[in-house]
């Protein structure tokens, strides 16, 4: 499963299908944050920044849910995001988990508040159908409450990650249809408590397809990986996972939702989420 990931993150960033010319180049209604804070799909970044000094507010939600074990977890996530250059973008995102259900155990409270900056250093090229770049970092603080289960940094928590993403014009029969494609990949590493960090990989992909005329409604791909680095040299997968949406856009606002299937490591622990995540731009 890590190679096919890795694989499918390559043929996303360097084999994009024919990009658009610069005379016919249709850009997507900006991108909104993501439920990780960063603009970007519903959980997919993309190389878009705010305009500087534009500022951008989000609400999600997210429940997750699996029988074996009994587990619930529903948070609420709050975002708020700002342009501070012409490639340089600013993010804060709080989660608040609502209820906590691990067997008949129940916990609310805050969790690990993350603090992410992103800067575009390489815009997409048309000419020589090359995708953009950015880098993606982000530093969590242990705000969450580890014994409740609401948090899982003990001291800190840090995530880079290499975001890639383009448009490009796919010439069907009969039509033309434009499409925006998009990938992150990078590491995450967090002190639990233990005498050794846990390091984990992040793979994510995305499809943006729009559904009309004005794109006003959208529909959203996502494919999402997390491995885990127990012992040097093993690598275990966390999950897989694909992920369904559809959003609206109208003018500076956002509504977004998903239908995520969870591949976990045990068979019979998949799980399902709901996703939803409403933005505002000013």
């Amino acid at each position: 499963m890590r190679r096919l990931f890795v694989f499918a993150f390559l043929f996303f960033t360097l084999n994009m299908p024919r990009m658009a010319t610069a005379s016919e180049m249709t850009q997507f209604i900006h991108m909104p944050s993501t439920l990780n804070g960063p603009s970007g799909l519903l959980l997919t970044q993309s190389i878009d920044t705010l305009p500087s000094q534009k500022w951008g507010v989000g609400l999600g939600f997210s429940r997750e849910k699996s029988d074996q074990p009994r587990f619930t977890e529903t948070q609420a996530i709050f975002t708020g995001i700002m342009g501070l250059r012409e490639n340089l973008e600013a993010s804060m995102q709080i989660p608040y988990f609502t209820d906590v259900e691990l067997g008949d155990k129940s916990e609310s409270g805050m969790g690990d508040v993350n603090l992410s900056l992103k800067w575009r250093f390489m815009d997409a090229s048309p000419d020589l159908n090359f995708p953009g770049f950015a880098l993606s970092f982000s530093v969590f603080l242990p705000t969450g409450d580890q014994e409740n289960r609401v948090g899982t940094v003990d001291a800190w928590g840090i995530k880079a990650l290499l975001v890639s993403s383009a448009e490009a014009e796919i010439a069907l029969p009969r039509r033309t249809v434009l499409m925006g494609f998009y990938a992150n990949g990078g590491i995450y590493i967090q002190d639990n408590g233990d005498p050794t960090q846990e390091k984990h990989g992040i793979i994510d992909l995305g499809i943006l397809v729009p559904l009309n005329e004005t794109r006003q409604v959208q529909l959203l791909l996502e494919g999402n990986g997390r491995l885990r680095r127990e012992k040097p040299g093993i690598g275990e997968s966390e999950y897989r996972a694909g992920t369904l949406g559809l959003r609206y856009v109208r003018q500076n606002m956002t509504l977004t939702g998903a239908w995520q299937r969870r591949f976990n490591d045990l068979d019979q622990d998949d799980t399902n989420l709901l996703l939803f995540h409403g933005t505002y731009g000013f």
